[in-house]
């Protein structure tokens, strides 16, 4: 009877994990961003879409935040600092540090 319990509790966490995994790999996968010369573009959503566009000469300066998880498997957030008042949260950015590497550089 204790054998049944545990599968079933197994089966449960099994089918949570692959649950968050596949939610993780959808917004992955409906996210966009891309850095030009000019500007950068953060478009995020499937029904719904935010994007968000800056450009470059409008950027101050660019922090990245990493919490440990985010440090091991290299990814965090992103903000951009704009003149004025503009501040643009990206949340859980791939690479950051390559990122606003990226967008310093241009």
């Amino acid at each position: 009877m204790a054998w049944s319990y545990g599968w079933i509790l197994a089966a449960a966490c099994l089918l949570i994990a692959l649950l968050l995994a596949f939610r993780a790999w959808f917004i992955r996968w409906m996210t966009e961003i891309a850095v030009t010369d000019r500007r950068v573009i953060y478009a995020r959503g499937f029904i719904q879409r935010h994007s968000i566009e800056v450009h470059m000469d409008k950027i101050e300066s660019v922090d990245v935040d990493q919490s440990v998880l985010g440090r091991l498997f290299d990814y965090g957030d992103v903000t951009i600092h704009g003149t004025g008042t503009t501040l643009e949260p990206l949340r859980d950015v791939d690479r950051p540090i390559a990122f606003r590497n990226q967008v310093t550089a241009s």
